[in-house]
C-alpha cells in the first residue's frame, strides 16, 4: 500500500492564513498524513458529512454477455487490481457489466478521491449558473470576492479559474520553507488560495494549479450563502447529492466549521462516482430530472484555448497526449500508452489512479479508484472494455 504521495506532491500554495485563526503545526500534520492511504479517511480532519440520501441503487441485470466481453472485463479486472485497485465498476447504458473491489473494500467503502473532486465542483458551478447565483462564467471574480474587487486579480474571469489558466503563482513543492503545503494543511485554506500573485496574465498559460479550484469554490460557497443555503456543503447536498441517489459522504474542511478543500476534498464509494459519472453521461439528467443543464456538461467537455486535453476542470482523451502533464513546471507525467479507441473519452482525474471514465458514445462509465500508484496507465482499462465491444 503505498501513502498518499499526492497530498504532498500537489500542495501549492503561497503565504500564512489569517492571524486570527490558531494555526497547526503544518509539518505535523504533513507527515501525518504521508502515512495516510486511499483507505484512511479518518486521518483527514476535520470532516463534514453528506448525508446518505435516498438511495439510487445501481442496475444489476443478469445476462448473457459474449466471450469476448467477458474476457475484455477479466482484463480490467486483472490490471486493475495489479496497479493496487480498490474498487472497479463499469456501467455500460446504466447497467452494471462488471463490480469487484480488492483489499477489503465493499460498496460502502469510502475513499479519498484526490482531484476527483475538482469535476464534481464544475458540476456544482452549472447548477449555480442556472439557478443564478453567478452571472456567468465570463464574469471577473471581482464580482463575487471582496478581497479582489479592486485588485488587478479581481479582473481573471471564472472561466479562466477553470481552465487551469488564471496566470496565478504555482508554487513548488521544492519550496524548503514547507509554504507549498499551506494550501492542503493551513486551517484557513481560503486566505491561503486568495493570496497567490499573479505570475502570467490571465489566460495565457495552462497550469494545473490547486488554488484555481479553491477560488472557485470560494465564489459558490459566498454566493450560496446569500442565496440561503447553510453554505457550499448544504448547497451540494440539496442541489446535487440527492438528486443523485448517493450515500455517505465526507468533505474534508480546514478546521472546525471551516472551509472544504475544493480541490481535493471528497470521501465518496465508487458507487457514488460511478452515480457522478452517469449524470454526465446522460446530459444531467437523472431520470427524468434535469440536474444539471445539458448545456453545461457540453460547456465542461469543450477543450479549453491553452490545452486541447482540458475543458473545465474535467480531463479530454482526444487528441492523443501520450505523457499527460500538469504544467511545465511539475516534473509528473501521467502515462497514456495508446490512444484512446474512442475520441469522446472524458475522465475524472484522482492523483495516482483515482478516476471516473466516460465515453458517451459507447455509454461506458467506468469508476475506479486505489491506493496511489504513480505506475498507473490511463489507456488500459478503457481501451480493455472498448475492445470488448467492438
Amino acid at each position: 500500500m503505498k501513502p498518499l504521495a499526492f497530498m504532498v506532491l500537489l500542495a501549492l500554495t503561497a503565504s500564512a492564513p489569517a492571524q486570527q485563526i490558531p494555526e497547526r503545526d503544518i509539518n505535523a500534520a504533513a507527515k501525518a498524513l504521508q502515512s495516510a492511504t486511499t483507505l484512511d479517511t479518518n486521518k483527514y480532519n476535520p470532516r463534514a458529512p453528506l448525508s446518505p440520501c435516498e438511495l439510487r441503487p445501481l442496475q444489476r441485470p443478469i445476462f448473457k454477455m459474449s466471450v469476448k466481453l467477458a474476457d475484455a472485463l477479466t482484463a480490467a479486472k486483472t490490471y486493475s487490481a495489479a496497479q493496487q485497485g480498490l474498487a472497479l465498476i463499469i456501467l455500460q447504458d446504466g447497467k452494471v457489466l462488471h463490480e469487484s473491489y480488492e483489499a477489503g473494500a465493499n460498496p460502502k467503502t469510502l475513499t479519498a478521491s484526490a482531484s476527483m473532486m475538482k469535476s464534481l465542483l464544475a458540476l456544482t458551478i452549472g447548477i449555480a449558473v442556472q439557478k443564478k447565483l453567478i452571472g456567468s462564467i465570463d464574469d471577473p471574480v471581482g464580482l463575487y470576492l471582496s478581497e479582489w474587487k479592486d485588485d488587478p486579480r479581481g479582473k481573471i474571469t471564472l472561466r479562466q479559474f477553470l481552465t487551469m489558466s488564471s496566470g496565478l503563482k504555482l508554487y513548488s513543492f521544492a519550496d524548503p520553507s514547507g509554504d507549498s503545503l499551506k494550501l492542503l494543511l493551513s486551517t484557513d485554506i481560503n486566505a491561503v488560495a486568495l493570496r497567490h500573485p499573479l505570475q502570467d496574465a490571465p489566460g495565457a498559460v495552462f497550469r494545473y494549479n490547486n488554488a484555481n479550484s479553491q477560488i472557485a469554490g470560494i465564489v459558490i460557497d459566498r454566493q450560496a450563502r446569500k442565496m440561503g443555503y447553510r453554505d457550499f456543503r448544504d448547497f451540494i447536498q440539496r442541489e446535487l447529492w440527492c438528486p443523485l441517489g448517493n450515500g455517505a459522504g465526507e468533505l474534508w474542511l480546514d478546521r472546525e466549521g471551516g472551509n472544504p478543500h475544493y480541490f481535493a476534498g471528497l470521501h465518496a464509494s465508487a458507487e457514488d462516482w460511478t452515480r457522478i459519472g452517469e449524470l454526465i453521461r446522460n446530459e444531467g439528467r437523472v431520470g427524468k430530472r434535469q440536474v444539471v443543464p445539458a448545456q453545461w456538461i457540453a460547456e465542461m467537455l469543450r477543450p479549453s484555448v491553452n490545452n486541447p486535453n482540458y475543458g473545465l476542470q474535467v480531463w479530454l482523451g482526444s487528441p492523443p497526449d501520450g505523457k499527460r502533464r500538469y504544467s511545465a513546471e511539475n516534473p509528473i507525467a501521467i502515462t497514456h500508452s495508446e490512444p484512446y479507441m474512442a475520441n469522446d473519452v472524458l475522465f475524472f482525474d484522482g492523483f495516482g489512479g483515482q478516476r471516473v471514465y466516460v465515453v458517451p458514445s459507447k455509454g461506458i462509465t467506468i469508476a475506479r479508484t486505489g491506493f496511489t500508484n504513480m505506475a498507473y496507465d490511463d489507456a488500459v482499462i478503457v481501451n480493455a472494455v472498448l475492445k470488448g465491444l467492438e
